[in-house]
């Protein structure tokens, strides 16, 4: 889909003023992510996106985690590429799920793409020895106490699962640094926000960091409801925004 330039230009001033080149709107065309996409969505996330466990382990592991967003008929993936750039080159991306629940229930019974999962971050590990100490310092012991009570969690989860509404999850949204405050961010939020909505999808959420790479600021200028911050395992702090659904401002006009 080519975004009109119109489109690009209202969003673009209705944010800061723009800095990307003259012209540049009309080179940008918006789609849904393929799995060719994928090295370099994983490398962006790993280069912009650097908060968390799963960057760390690097962009192969990233890419296959990315994979299970393409696979899943919960996950949702949206591209922007320059489509004046040699081979299409991808200026933003973003990736999440429709019913959070639900993805990971279907990732959690595919055993392929877990072995998939588990051997690219098993791999990642003994190549980054101070990744694979930090994970034991800091998240071993919960995650064997999560499997020690995983029996009772499912109990639990089937029973609420009955009335418990549909989450969406923005989990990752990244625009490269010569793209941004051009609106390609807007843009993608967006149109994440539309595919979810007709999918029935009660409020999405997304977790950014209070710190420099965080984007506090691009949530709350979308009008995106701000939760407490917490700590991570890894000594940072994240911030959830919850954005609740059915509103008519949030139907897209790209």
């Amino acid at each position: 889909m080519r975004i009109p330039r119109g489109i690009i230009d209202d969003l673009r001033w209705s944010i800061v003023a723009p800095s990307t080149p003259e012209h540049a709107a009309d080179r940008l065309v918006l789609r849904p992510a393929e799995r060719e996409d994928l090295p370099a969505t994983s490398r962006a996330h790993v280069e912009l996106l650097p908060i968390g466990l799963f960057p760390s382990l690097g962009a192969r592991f990233v890419r296959r985690w990315h994979r299970t967003f393409l696979t899943s008929r919960y996950g949702v993936g949206v591209v922007v590429i320059d489509a004046a750039a040699p081979q299409d080159e991808i200026v933003g991306f973003v990736l999440g799920t429709a019913d959070h629940a639900g993805y990971t229930t279907e990732v959690a019974k595919d055993r392929r793409a877990i072995a998939s999962l588990a051997l690219a971050g098993l791999f990642a590990l003994v190549v980054r020895p101070r990744v694979a100490l930090r994970v034991v310092r800091t998240r071993f012991r919960p995650w064997a106490r999560r499997v020690s009570r995983r029996a009772t969690v499912r109990t639990r989860e089937r029973t609420e699962s009955v009335s418990a509404p549909q989450v969406a999850v923005m989990t990752a949204l990244a625009v490269r640094p010569d793209w941004r405050k051009s609106g390609v961010g807007m843009l993608l939020a967006a149109r994440f926000v539309e595919l979810v909505g007709s999918s029935g999808a009660r409020w999405v959420e997304a977790q950014t960091s209070t710190g420099p790479l965080g984007a506090t600021g691009f949530y709350e200028r979308l009008g995106w409801e701000a939760g407490q911050a917490r700590p991570t395992p890894d000594g940072d702090r994240v911030r959830t925004y919850r954005l609740a659904l059915g509103g008519a401002g949030w139907t897209s006009t790209a």
